[in-house]
């Protein structure tokens, strides 16, 4: 086969290109295998061997035309011959194929960069420039970079159901479109599908298991090409239950430990915990944690093994806090003061710093009470023959059920 220096060139250049590649794809069937007679040409460090020769007659004149793969490792790449009878000596064969490009030669090449239809034109002409011939052809062509690229990720769909996972392709064309998806699971199952997102639920194992995930994906070119991913199915476990918390210390200074109830769990299980505080991720079991402010906590247990989560499970947990116990303060004042009776009043100051308070309980060191949770109270003292003092006890009581208690004392004077 003859070709033009130029094409020659331009060949030379895409071997060495694709020669770097180290890729490895599908590519279709080469369709009736046909040849132009010169044999195989090597492109891009492969074989590929031209095919889908096609002749057509116009008038007297015949064209052949065949092409190599267009898939990868291969290029695209057309050759044309002609045939017509009665040329004189020094006849040319002037050819344009429709894209821009032209050359001279019984037998041409042509190297299409874009898909589409072309119309390729041969004049042929005596050594004088006349014109002895005229014919033209259609011939389809895909172009260059017609190949995809296969790559795809996956997570889990539900950290309960841990081999149910979703698989997403991120594959591309650089010419061209994606028509079809097929997956090979590994496990048996395979799907095509047109949709980038599809879910797959891995049979259950005692154990855990790795599968060569394939996905094999198709452009319009006929052009294919695959990847495989290790996804590991994580061994379902029988885990059931959640975990106790327990506070201690709650007046003084509270910490709560918690405890894992869950059974089914495997030997050598890691347990993390998150307490919903933004203080981080905490490992034990069991595992003491200390809560600032008070509040109803979303705390989440996460069972793993070898690195992989088994089971999740999530409670709300009631803390107090720090600084929770309440501080008893209250102010007495002289009210009124006659011949026979002193009347006090007492007025709360009592303060706390987390919380709110539950209770208020006074107790006027004269037989008489008040437990109404009240923040103001008075009470009449009588006069006797002598002096007479009484002790005032306030005592507090917290959301919490801590306590603290203030005591004053007032003197009554005698008649």
């Amino acid at each position: 086969m003859i070709i033009q220096f130029r094409y020659l060139v331009v060949l030379i250049v895409l071997a060495v290109f694709i020669t770097a590649c180290n890729k490895t794809v599908n590519t279709p069937s080469s369709g009736n295998g046909g040849s132009n007679g010169s044999g195989s040409t090597v492109i891009g460090g492969a074989t590929s061997d031209y095919m889908d020769t096609t002749s057509v007659a116009i008038g007297s004149v015949i064209i052949t035309y065949s092409k190599t793969s267009q898939c990868f490792p291969s290029n695209e790449i057309f050759a044309f011959t002609a045939t017509a009878p009665n040329l004189p000596a020094g006849a040319t064969f002037n050819w344009t194929f429709g894209d821009g490009n032209s050359a001279t030669g019984v037998t041409v090449g042509n190297i299409y960069n874009n898909t589409g239809t072309y119309t390729v034109v041969l004049n042929i002409k005596s050594s004088s420039g006349s014109v002895l011939y005229t014919a033209s052809v259609s011939i389809a062509a895909w172009g260059q970079e017609v190949t995809p690229h296969a790559t795809f990720s996956t997570q889990i769909y539900d950290v309960n159901y841990m081999n149910n996972m979703t698989f997403t392709s991120s594959s591309s064309v650089q010419h061209g479109t994606l028509t079809g998806y097929t997956w090979n699971f590994g496990d048996g199952t395979i799907t095509n599908t047109s949709n980038l997102v599809i879910k797959h639920n891995f049979p259950d194992s005692p154990s855990n298991v790795i599968y060569p995930v394939k996905l094999i994906v198709t452009a319009n070119s006929g052009c294919k090409d695959s990847t495989i991913v290790k996804v590991s199915a994580i061994g379902v476990y029988k885990i059931s239950g959640d975990f106790n918390a327990v506070s201690y210390n709650v007046c003084t200074g509270e910490y709560i430990v918690f405890t894992p109830t869950a059974t089914g769990v495997p030997a050598g299980a890691v347990y993390s915990w998150n307490f919903a505080d933004a203080s981080g991720t905490y490992t034990g079991n069991p595992v003491t944690h200390t809560f600032t402010y008070q509040n109803t906590f979303n705390v989440i247990m996460t069972i793993s093994l070898n690195g992989a989560i088994i089971y999740q499970v999530n409670k709300p947990v009631f803390a107090f806090g720090q600084n929770i116990k309440p501080k008893a303060l209250f102010i007495k004042t002289l009210v009124s003061d006659s011949a026979y009776y002193q009347t006090w009043s007492f007025y709360s100051a009592a303060n706390i710093p987390h919380g709110y308070f539950a209770d208020y309980f006074w107790n006027f060191g004269d037989g008489k009470t008040d437990d109404n949770f009240n923040t103001f109270v008075q009470d009449i003292y009588p006069k006797s023959s002598t002096d007479k003092n009484y002790t005032i006890t306030f005592v507090v009581t917290g959301n919490s059920g801590c306590k603290d208690t203030a005591t004053g004392l007032i003197t009554i004077p005698h008649y």
